[in-house]
């Protein structure tokens, strides 16, 4: 991306690490290929924004991030060194954090290692205007300290210290450096992979730490599935395009209601012909096998496992297995054998308005959960736990007609027997 740095435009009142207001004063906006349009100096002005010479870091407090939104901190560095930014959210929260220069280019991002959902990058910078993004994960709105500093500067967050992370100097690995056309990466199949996934799943096994980046060409454009999967390594993925910018990032994968450790990209939308790379780190053990896989993504496939997960409704026209109980009585039960997170699904039939209480209950190894539709496939009700217990309930007001319920565990763990009982209540005259 060019290089954008307009001269002398307006700037807004912004606020100075120990929260006191600046007065309003000439200063240059850094563009940072788009990103820092909107952004604020961390500092008040771009000479008060200059890390390298301040006498301790520079903080914005409380910083409010709305839904799918996200907050820009302007900073300045005056001499190369090493750095650190951080975003410790308040009152809770999951942050994320990006670091672009001048230009555009991604230098690092991170999720968690700042420990407790905080993120935390530290990383060499060479003199220049840069650009922090923090934004909630997976969209989420969001409340954040933000602060960046020199390696001497007091921290705002725990750290990944300890463990698979390093000793007790505080030294730890965090964020991932851009996959660029000089960067090391294993190979992820022997040619470009589309005739490969026409035939199947494309994968490899590796420690993170023999192998943080895969590379891969498409010939064609296509649309694709990328999965890291070991949750004992907790992998963080990353997908680059052939310039080293970042066009997707997971940590957790929502499988359901359930989220897991591994990770998951899909993208739907076909990606065009060229090089790719994906990177990875672990949250966790880096040193446990983890494997990669790039699947073709079909649309017919992303629906089934929907439906598998009770995430969506089935259609019910017979092609997806439905068990009718037809039109419900005042009270009913039935036991199923439910195998881990894979749905059962059931249509029944409410002849009259008033309140549908069901309820899901553990007879063998079992934590269930409850999803019931309408026959248009919008959500009414869910519910994992109720009264203190593994077992599920749901109190609906309905009308009268057709509606769909999935009954699920809660994870793989969990193959035993559910007792589903339904009870129906009508207003009194």
């Amino acid at each position: 991306m060019k290089v954008t740095v307009s001269a002398l435009a307006t700037t807004a009142v912004l606020a100075l690490t120990a929260g006191a207001a600046q007065a309003q004063a000439p200063t240059l906006v850094v563009s940072c290929g788009g990103v820092g349009d909107a952004g604020q100096w961390i500092g008040g002005t771009s000479e008060t924004s200059d890390i390298s010479v301040t006498d301790g870091p520079l903080t914005l407090s409380g910083q409010a991030i709305p839904v799918d939104g996200n907050h820009v901190s302007l900073f300045a560095v005056s001499a190369a060194g090493e750095y650190r930014i951080e975003a410790q959210p308040v009152g809770g929260g999951d942050s994320v954090i990006e670091l672009y220069d001048e230009a555009g280019a991604l230098i690092i991002t991170d999720d968690d290692s700042g420990g407790n959902w905080a993120s935390r990058a530290e990383t060499s910078l060479q003199p220049g205007n840069y650009c922090m993004l923090t934004r909630g994960f997976a969209g989420g709105d969001l409340s954040s300290d933000i602060r960046v500093g020199r390696l001497e500067h007091e921290a705002i967050t725990e750290g990944l210290t300890g463990g698979f992370y390093g000793g007790g100097d505080g030294s730890l690995f965090v964020g991932i450096d851009p996959c660029t056309n000089e960067t090391a990466a294993a190979p992820l199949g022997s040619g470009p992979l589309n005739a490969a996934l026409a035939s199947g799943d494309v994968s490899a096994v590796n420690t993170i730490t023999g192998a943080p980046y895969y590379r891969f060409t498409l010939d064609a454009a296509q649309a694709i599935s990328i999965r890291a999967e070991n949750e004992d390594a907790d992998p963080y993925i990353y997908f680059f395009d052939g310039d080293g910018t970042l066009i997707g990032e997971n940590d957790d994968a929502q499988i359901g209601s359930t989220w897991t450790l591994n990770s998951r990209l899909d993208f739907t939308t076909p990606l065009q012909p060229g090089t790719y790379c994906i990177g990875m780190r672990a949250l966790s053990n880096p040193d446990v096998p983890v494997t990669v896989t790039v699947v073709a993504y079909s649309q017919a496939d992303a629906l089934a496992e929907l439906y598998a997960t009770g995430d969506a409704a089935p259609p019910m026209d017979g092609s997806y297995p439905i068990v009718d109980l037809g039109v419900l009585p005042g009270r009913s039960v039935r036991d199923v054998t439910v195998s881990g997170p894979t749905a059962s699904w059931f249509a029944m039939d409410v002849p009259e308005a008033g309140a549908l209480v069901i309820n899901a209950v553990e007879v063998t190894n079992s934590d269930p959960v409850l999803i019931l539709y309408d026959d248009l496939g919008q959500e009414i009700a869910y519910n994992d736990d109720a009264n203190g217990t593994l077992n599920s309930e749901i109190v609906a007001r309905v009308n009268a007609g057709r509606y769909l319920l999935a009954v699920r565990q809660y994870s793989d763990g969990y193959d035993g027997i559910i007792r589903i009982a339904t009870e129906r209540y009508i207003p009194a005259e």
